[in-house]
């Protein structure tokens, strides 16, 4: 979660003004357009994306790119997408959402222009390997950044949140995002964007860390509604890594297990037998595959309970919190998967989670 005001949180269930507000440079940071107002849009950040943030906005015919020195043409600008509160004194108060390349821009019938957006993961995606890249890096952190610097030399990098180990001597043919996910999956992590475009590499682990934030609907709540399942699809009670060697040696095969007798997904318990195999070349220890064992068996296993809920927009949430919801006498704690942060003043912030598990 963003850090923000205590005056900020004392409005957020109160009536109140919303601001977007839009700056456009280029990857150097040389401004093209300040303070650009949408009619309307949003941002949508998913954990379960490569390319983790899009956005999506309309703006007034006099914005369409005719040609590649308008400032938001796809061939230079960069959208940098702050929203938050304005208060009744005019002073805002703004968090950073979206940083990315304009991809596709339409002028529709209407006059109205739609612009579309990926963040800057992209970039590095969009960059595979012109020859077949070999590991070089003696730490894997230091790794990865490599790898998104050769793509994104405007690249800057925020706080990871997993522990650093040697870099596996790894050869990957052409596809660089696939290199940086299983790098990142060697680490239990997964690596992204963050609103402001810096890089990072996150624990990918659903036993639920501090909870940063309680939304209930009620007086002075601000979620409007909410759908609450639980399920078994894709909820396993047990994960085996298996890594082959490269070296032709037998594979490193790594199982892990809901073994707590009091959790009600026991493996061989009345739950029964739910495994998922997992083929990696990344985890060359048995010690990096427990690690990537373990954090898959609880991202699994914590499909069982989700919430997808509308609220008045947080602007500081962020994927990767852990919350505490409740709606008509229902409670949860739920780490975010997926926001949808609305451009505009009518839409509501749509969330979605899912329940922290511990597969001990």
């Amino acid at each position: 979660m963003l850090p923000s005001s205590p005056q900020y949180r004392e409005v957020l269930p109160t009536p109140h003004k919303r601001v977007v507000r839009i700056d456009v440079t280029d990857i150097d940071g040389v401004v093209r357009a300040s303070d650009v107002k949408p009619f309307g849009g949003e941002v949508v950040a998913s954990l379960s994306q490569r390319v983790t943030r899009r956005a999506a906005f309309t703006l007034g015919a006099e914005w369409y790119p005719a040609s590649s020195s308008d400032p938001l043409s796809p061939e230079f600008a960069v959208v940098h997408i702050q929203a938050g509160i304005e208060y009744g004194d005019g002073s805002s108060e703004l968090f950073p959402i979206f940083t990315g390349r304009v991809d596709t821009t339409r002028l529709n019938p209407d006059g109205s222009v739609d612009f579309e957006c990926y963040d800057l993961a992209e970039d590095v995606v969009a960059y595979p390997f012109e020859q077949p890249r070999t590991t070089t890096s003696g730490m894997t952190l230091d790794e990865m950044r490599s790898l998104i610097l050769e793509a994104v030399p405007q690249a800057v990098f925020g706080t990871d949140t997993v522990t650093d180990t040697p870099t596996p001597q790894l050869t990957w043919d052409a596809d660089r995002g696939q290199a940086l996910d299983d790098l990142a999956q060697s680490l239990g992590g997964r690596w992204y964007t963050l609103g402001d475009g810096s890089f990072v590499v996150r624990n990918f682990s659903y036993t639920p860390g501090p909870i940063v934030a309680t939304y209930t609907d009620g007086p002075r709540g601000v979620v409007t509604s909410a759908t609450v399942s639980r399920t078994r699809a894709g909820a396993f009670n047990g994960v085996v890594v298996v890594s082959e060697r490269t070296d032709g040696s037998d594979p490193v095969r790594v199982p892990a297990r809901v073994t707590a007798p009091s959790n009600p997904l026991l493996f061989g318990g009345k739950y029964g037998k739910v495994a998922q195999i997992i083929k990696i070349n990344t985890p060359l220890t048995v010690t990096q595959a427990q690690t990537l064992a373990q954090t898959q068996l609880s991202a699994s296993s914590a499909l069982r309970a989700q919430w997808e809920l509308a609220m008045v927009p947080d602007m500081t949430l962020e994927p990767g919190d852990t919350v505490s919801l409740g709606y008509r006498g229902q409670t949860g704690v739920q780490i975010v998967d997926a926001i949808v942060y609305p451009l505009d003043n009518q839409e509501s912030m749509r969330v979605t989670g899912r329940a922290g598990v511990d597969p001990s």
